[in-house]
């Protein structure tokens, strides 16, 4: 084969292999981080945060390129794997007081693509905006610990740490700024339950629209 025919090839399988490799870069990059020596507790962290708003934000431009523009958005919550296999991304909108939400599913490939939007009740707006206002606590931390809590009767607490994490990941609007989180989906705080208020309305709502991509 000529050398020109051989380069040609190559730069072939190198636009093939390029985004399957960044892809799956993306997909182990907490592992890595995690394996990572770093000198202080806080920057494992950082790192592993940055990654999830990576992630976040590859699902979120996906949802724009099916259902078109994004909203301004008081809380945007994108959950990164639901049970049916699809990412979700739901927005919070504060139209002069009143709070929308806009929820679009992300299938993984081929599969239906749901959207739901409605207005949010009030007593679910309020516990939202008490919700928020405990979310600007600085300690508080952004990226949280990976364990799941279970409430016992007596009112104590088991916590089990997690490996395989369910990422959840949240930018918040709260009285002292814009704050970016990320919480395993069982996880028990102020931004989980902010997460679990929006996608637990959400869950029960007989107002999504469906269609196959």
């Amino acid at each position: 084969m000529k050398p020109s025919l051989w380069r040609a090839v190559l730069v072939s399988l190198a636009a093939c292999v390029l985004p399957i490799a960044a892809h799956a870069q993306l997909d182990g990059c907490n592992a890595a981080l995690s394996a990572a020596a770093y000198p202080g507790a806080a920057e494992p962290d950082t790192a592993k945060l940055t990654c999830d708003l990576q992630r976040a934000r590859l699902i979120r431009d996906q949802a724009t390129r099916y259902y078109g523009g994004e909203p301004d958005s008081l809380v945007e919550i994108i959950d990164t794997a639901s049970p049916s296999g699809a990412a979700y991304v739901y927005d919070v909108v504060d139209q002069n007081g009143t709070l929308s939400l806009d929820a679009r599913s992300v299938p993984d490939g081929k599969g239906m693509r749901c959207r739901l939007r409605v207005t949010l009740p009030d007593d679910t707006a309020r516990s939202l905006n008490t919700l928020l206002a405990t979310a600007a606590d600085p300690q508080l931390p952004d990226y949280g610990p990976r364990e799941v809590i279970t409430v016992n009767p007596d009112g104590s607490r088991n916590v089990r740490l997690v490996i395989d994490s369910h990422d959840v990941i949240t930018r918040a609007d709260t009285p002292a700024g814009v704050r970016q989180f990320s919480r395993h989906a069982g996880s028990d705080d102020p931004v989980s339950r902010l997460n679990n208020l929006v996608i637990g309305f959400a869950n029960v709502s007989p107002a999504w629209d469906c269609k196959a991509s």
